[in-house]
């Protein structure tokens, strides 16, 4: 088998998940559905009421928030490992999302203690702050280029702001640490198709430019010298594929919270599928970000009844197990 169709029989088999996980999410819960009419609803062509009423207003709301949040943090993940040549890269481990939790969680006690509503561009400005601070923190670091101390500063890096985010939230009323505490656990908090549209646009022009980068991206992998050798700009490449991946990461906390591991895990299966070319790494793993996330959704709606489960406790019960694998079987230096 030539190493094409390999490659295609690869896509067509994730994208066949990709739609099965889809169809399942939409599918079944509390009221199950048969999956033709689900099919038919998608494409405007069901006149049964419930299914169209179960379909969009109920359940294609989650759906589209997994996309997003799997989609992005996929992508993050990717850039952050080809950045720092460091397989075990996440905005979740490096502190990225953490610090983007924390811009949130200060956005939301400043303005309970002040009395104001905060709309959600001001949530994700604050995230964007708290991203970028972290992130800043960590390139401090970075500059030894030492991938085990960039690893170990982004944890030491977590660690500290999950404290300081623990005691703002004992300093909260107790409605807004419930919803601090479920956001932080990796829930889908605003639903609404106005707020997810936003969003939704904003990771796909983010995708674009990723697209755009995508010769940069692929001479990175050579290394700086190699990449210097093709003509690549490397400092600048670096500073605008850095702030992409932060801005794809800050943009799933605010849809998805305090969601772990699902940049790391996505790229580095995808390398197992198709190798280390950018061109076919980055559908890949954005297609395996959004199966785990629909997987996920789907488990936690459905695993323990009309109980719903965070959706981030069901990703990290699924993808811990996979980083202390890559823990123990990858070279880090």
């Amino acid at each position: 088998m030539t190493r094409r169709i390999r490659l295609v029989l690869t896509f067509m088999i994730l994208c066949t998940i990709w739609i099965g996980l889809l169809l399942a999410v939409l599918s079944f819960g509390d009221i199950k559905l048969n999956v033709v009419e689900v099919m038919k609803s998608l494409f405007g062509l069901s006149r049964d009421f419930t299914t169209n009423f179960v379909v969009w207003q109920l359940r294609f709301p989650g759906l589209l928030a997994s996309i997003i949040t799997g989609g992005e943090l996929a992508v993050s993940g990717l850039i952050l490992q080809i950045l720092t040549h460091n397989s075990l890269a996440d905005s979740s481990i490096l502190g990225i999302n953490a610090g983007a939790s924390l811009g949130v969680v200060i956005a939301m006690f400043v303005s309970a203690a002040v009395g104001l509503h905060l709309m959600s561009s001001w949530l994700l400005l604050a995230a964007l702050i708290g991203g970028l601070t972290s992130s800043g923190l960590l390139m401090l670091v970075g500059r030894q280029q030492s991938a085990i101390k960039i690893l170990l500063a982004g944890v030491a890096l977590t660690a500290v702001l999950n404290g300081i985010i623990l005691m703002l939230e004992l300093e909260m009323n107790q409605f807004d640490f419930d919803k601090v505490l479920v956001w932080l656990n990796g829930s889908f908090w605003n639903l609404g198709m106005p707020f997810l549209t936003i969003q939704l646009l904003f990771g796909i022009g983010l995708i674009i430019l990723v697209i755009l980068m995508v010769p940069a991206l692929n001479g990175l992998t050579l290394g700086s010298r190699g990449a210097y050798g093709i003509g690549v700009n490397v400092k600048m490449a670096g500073n605008v594929l850095m702030g992409v991946a932060i801005l794809c990461a800050t943009g799933a906390v605010l849809v998805g919270g305090a969601i772990s591991f699902v940049g790391l895990m996505a790229p580095n299966i995808a390398r197992k599928l198709v190798g280390q070319r950018v061109t076919y790494l980055l559908p890949t793993s954005w297609l395996l970000g959004c199966c785990i996330m629909m997987l996920a959704q789907f488990v936690a709606t459905n695993a323990f009844g009309k109980t719903a489960l965070p959706v981030g406790l069901v990703v990290s019960a699924v993808t811990m197990p996979y980083f202390i694998y890559l823990l123990f079987s990858e070279r880090v230096d």
